[in-house]
């Protein structure tokens, strides 16, 4: 049994062996100098100012505000319509 098993062993390596020596060989001609490549970060989104809803404090991006007649930011119509909090 055991001779079999040697004998396995050693057929694998003779098969396996000059596959090793290319691929040191390939290994030992690539350039050391090549940088490896990363992928690139994704770009950046654009920044936006938030505010603050005036009736409720909520915040949101100033794009998506409703605005009154004096310019104070509101989250909807309906908090629009209803004003400015007390509070």
């Amino acid at each position: 049994m055991l001779k079999y098993l040697l004998i396995g062993v050693l057929v694998i390596w003779l098969l396996y062996s000059p596959l090793l020596k290319r691929m040191r060989q390939l290994r030992r001609d690539r350039p050391a100098s090549r940088p490896a490549t990363r992928p690139s970060p994704p770009p950046a989104a654009q920044v936006e100012d938030m505010v603050a809803c005036a009736h409720c404090g909520i915040h949101l991006p100033a794009s998506e505000a409703c605005l009154d007649a004096a310019q104070r930011p509101y989250c909807c119509a309906a908090h629009r319509d209803a004003g400015p909090s007390a509070h």
